[in-house]
């Protein structure tokens, strides 16, 4: 098996992504359009307007008006599900005056152009709401300009409809990010019209929202190209031509047809739970009703085709789990053939869909942790905060954890969650992490960030999940003083609520713990993580040793020789991690099982530039199990994964580890050589598995 199997259907973008500034004329709160789409709208903004006394025989005035034959467009490369394709949007709510000189053209000017990026359209309904949403922010910034501050090209002498190669050079603004970037092209005047059509290729990653990667989905090219075909009337007698460019997001249209017995079964099982007005799948879309699921029917089929919705990342190669959340090849069918005839409706586009949510054995509630409330901030969007849990022990004697849940207090915001025990041996640890920056607990990128000895995983949440109840007799044990540290992904659109999400515990009486309980045991893994720059790559930080300077500067000396060690462990040299398959880097690491028992739940664990994961049970005999194969991988879907078998396991097991890491899924201000560590921009190859001890 190559490295490059790992990587079937790519990391493909959903959302290619516009970069036709945003000037901050307006800021706009309002943002249920994005759920509502005939709701969007903008208002109250003209087109600037050159300040020009009288338009005559030496000067002519010009303007571009909305809808008068003006296109702005993006033009960018996108792997979508497997498939690379040039991807356009465009926009021709555009507005701005030019003011040609008659005897001198190069004296000319170029006042303020402004698009509406509300209005960018391309051949995917959902890709424009998730861009204008995620990555254009256009609820606040709906307005995109181009303020030219330098013209090459002109001539001296004006020759009507004759087309002069120019460049224009101005300040392109996105989301109050200002470059300086340079159009090219060609542009004719007529005493009627002027007539332009020019180009540039700006890095999205220069103004912060690109290159754009949804692991499973989509990826796109940091270059884009941004094409202007303007169009500019003759204005005369103060002006008649129109420069409003408010405009309302145009109503969807939908096709009639069968709904109600074959798909809406499936979107209220597999996705009304989640993508739900005030559910955590909100910001992307809601599905309230009928209506909002035929819109979308392509795009439905298409990112449940690709397996990027319902987010389950493990492949049928790995043994099977509880709680699969995945499509059944027939419920694929049924929406791929939905969405080919048309996605209609033999229902009313108000019918609501409710999430059917199925039968749940409650746990009993002995224990409700709430934590102190948290409030982030838009200036960090996507939030990773450590949170601490006191456990009741008022008696002293530690507790039994025979069940568990999570419930998210402030569900549009709560993406997911990774709850750890943290022994007591660790509170002056904790308590110095916490509140340290004037909020309750700290943020915590890759795990707790904790250096103490005991802290494990012991629970995963997103949402969908079921709370856990573990088998009679078993549990998780708390010694006296031990907490719960909860790792909670926040994201963050337009509103900052704040959370106190709780967790409920089962916790088992005296009369059972004095009977006898099995501690589930956890386990951890750590495999090397070693990732080279590219031999296209050259920088001071492509060399390990600075990078590893670097690291002890951030978490201490201690951390330098993480790295090493896991080398050791695995009886290889940084040597063996320098060749790259392209931007892939490959760590495989086999080691004795710890534990024996019943294996309970398995965990792997990297960080944003991982691409594929695999744990093997007894690898390369006739008793080999992949416990976890996650053919691509994705940092916001990480959870403890439970086998529906028992699977003994022994410490005369082996187990093999591999991790696939891919470095051009993040984009770096700079190049740099990436190891094993707590950063953002350092990786993991993390495992975790939980067993169920033997009876003695």
């Amino acid at each position: 098996m190559t490295m490059l199997r790992r990587l079937d259907l790519g990391r493909l973008a959903l959302l290619a992504l516009v970069v036709v500034g945003t000037v901050a004329m307006l800021t706009k709160d309002r943002w249920d359009w994005i759920v509502g789409p005939d709701e969007a709208e903008t208002s109250g903004v003209d087109a600037p307007t050159l300040d020009v006394e009288e338009d005559g025989p030496e000067t002519w005035l010009f303007r571009v008006s909305p809808d008068n034959g003006s296109e702005v467009r993006y033009v960018v490369t996108e792997r979508l599900a497997g498939s690379e394709k040039i991807t356009h949007g465009i926009s021709t709510v555009v507005g701005g005056d030019i003011l040609v000189d008659v005897g001198d053209p190069s004296r000319s000017t170029v006042g303020e152009i402004v698009v509406n990026v509300e209005m960018f359209d391309s051949d995917s309904t959902l890709r424009d709401k998730r861009l204008r949403h995620d990555f254009l922010e256009s609820t606040h910034w709906p307005y995109a300009s181009f303020v030219t501050t330098e013209i090459a090209g002109l001539p001296d002498r004006l020759v009507e409809g004759a087309e002069v190669n120019v460049a224009f050079t101005g300040k392109l603004t996105v989301k109050e990010i200002t470059h300086v970037v340079i159009f090219e092209g060609t542009v004719s005047v007529t005493e009627g019209a002027v007539v332009a059509s020019v180009a540039a290729t700006v890095l999205g990653s220069d103004f912060g929202v690109g290159p754009i990667n949804i692991a499973r989905l989509v990826h796109t090219d940091d270059r884009i190209r941004l094409e202007f075909d303007l169009v500019a009337e003759r204005v005369k007698d103060g002006g008649d031509a129109e420069t409003n460019l408010s405009r309302k997001v145009p109503a969807d249209q939908m096709a009639g047809g069968a709904f109600a017995e074959y798909v809406q079964p499936i979107l209220e099982q597999r996705c009304v739970s989640c993508h739900t007005t005030d559910g955590p799948g909100w910001s992307t879309l809601a599905l309230d009703t009928a209506g909002d699921a035929a819109v979308i029917a392509e795009d439905i089929a298409l990112v449940t085709g690709a397996g990027y919705m319902p987010p389950w990342l493990p492949s049928d190669v790995s043994v099977d789990f509880h709680n699969d959340w995945s499509l059944s090849v027939d419920e694929l069918a049924i929406l791929a053939t939905w969405a080919g005839e048309g996605g209609g409706l033999d229902v009313s586009p108000d019918t609501l869909l409710v999430a059917r949510t199925q039968l749940i054995t409650p746990i009993e509630r002995d224990q409700v942790l709430v934590p102190e409330s948290y409030t982030g901030s838009l200036d960090q969007p996507d939030d990773y905060r450590c949170l601490v849990y006191e456990v009741d022990d008022s008696d002293g004697v530690g507790n039994w954890i025979t069940g568990f849940t999570f419930e998210p207090d402030q569900t549009a915001v709560v993406h997911h969650a990774i709850v750890y025990r943290v022994p007591a041996t660790a509170r002056a640890e904790v308590d110095t992490k916490d509140g340290a920056d004037g909020k309750p607990g700290w943020t915590c990128f890759g795990r707790t960030g904790l250096r103490s000895a005991g802290v494990y995983a012991i629970a995963g949440w997103a949402p969908g999940q079921e709370p856990g109840i573990y088998p009679q007799g078993v549990g998780i044990r708390l010694e006296p003083g031990d907490m719960i540290v909860n790792q909670i992904h926040y994201h963050y659109d337009h509103e900052t609520p704040a959370d106190a999400s709780v967790i409920v515990l089962q916790v088992a009486s005296d009369v059972e713990a004095s009977s006898g309980m099995r501690a589930i045991q956890r386990t951890s893994y750590l495999t090397p993580a070693e990732v080279p720059c590219t031999p296209e790559e050259q920088g001071p930080l492509c060399d390990r040793d600075a990078v590893l300077a670097e690291i002890g500067r951030k978490y201490g000396i201690e951390a330098t020789s993480i790295p090493g060690l896991l080398l050791a462990q695995c009886g290889g040299s940084v040597d063996d991690y320098d060749d790259l398959d392209g931007s892939i880097g490959y760590s495989s690491c086999d080691l004795r099982a710890k534990n024996e028992g019943t294996i309970f739940s398995v965990l792997g664990h990297m960080h944003e530039f991982g691409a594929a994961y695999r744990m093997t049970l007894n690898p390369d005999t006739p008793d080999e199990r992949v416990l976890l194969d996650i053919p691509t991988w994705s940092f916001e879907w990480q959870l403890n994964y439970r086998p529906i078998d028992a699977i003994r396991i022994s410490q005369e097991d082996t187990v093999r580890f591999e991790c696939w890491w891919d470095r051009t899924l993040v984009h770096m201000d700079e190049p740099r050589y990436i190891t094993w560590n707590e950063g953002t921009v350092d990786e993991m190859c993390f495992s975790g598995i939980s067993v169920v001890p033997d009876l003695e």
